[in-house]
């Protein structure tokens, strides 16, 4: 499990832009291409320097969801674009 102070940040082998508030994800290394959902593209925004937690925390305000839930979904996201290429997750050290 991703630890909440696990702070995730895009590959530099990524190429991405956010078209009508949805954020088009190139993994270069895979020629794999994503398109996100509105949550999902605010998740990717949101990898700008911000932990796990903080992201969690920012889903919380904007839309409306309990932070346990916000926290478990930022968690599995992370993980499913860490298992696509399209981000890393520094391990954190203890």
């Amino acid at each position: 499990m991703i630890p909440e102070q696990a702070i995730p940040r895009h590959n530099e082998r990524v190429a991405a832009r956010v078209i009508d508030g949805k954020a088009v994800v190139v993994v270069i290394d895979e020629k794999q291409l994503h398109t996100l959902n509105q949550v999902g593209t605010r998740v990717w925004e949101l990898c700008d320097g911000r932990s796990v937690g903080a992201i969690a925390e920012a889903l919380v305000e904007e839309f409306e969801v309990e932070r346990e839930v916000a926290l478990s979904d930022v968690r599995s996201f992370v993980e499913t674009l860490r298992g696509l290429g399209a981000l890393e997750v520094p391990e954190v050290a203890s």
